[in-house]
């Protein structure tokens, strides 16, 4: 969900990652299905992307 979504949005994961202060490594695992956001995580990137946060845990 979260590859498509930033695909979408035209944002790359080195500047979601530098957005919300997580290493390029967990955005790349986020996107892999390789772990899960933290409740937190998951409302950066909400907020970063300006979208709601059941978009992105559904």
């Amino acid at each position: 969900m979260l590859k498509e979504l930033l695909r979408s949005k035209g944002v790359k994961q080195k500047w979601l990652a530098n957005k919300i202060g997580v290493s390029e490594v967990s955005v790349s695992n986020w996107v892999k299905g390789k772990s899960e956001p933290t409740l937190k995580n998951y409302q950066k990137i909400s907020d970063v992307l300006n979208i709601p946060l059941t978009e992105l845990t559904n």
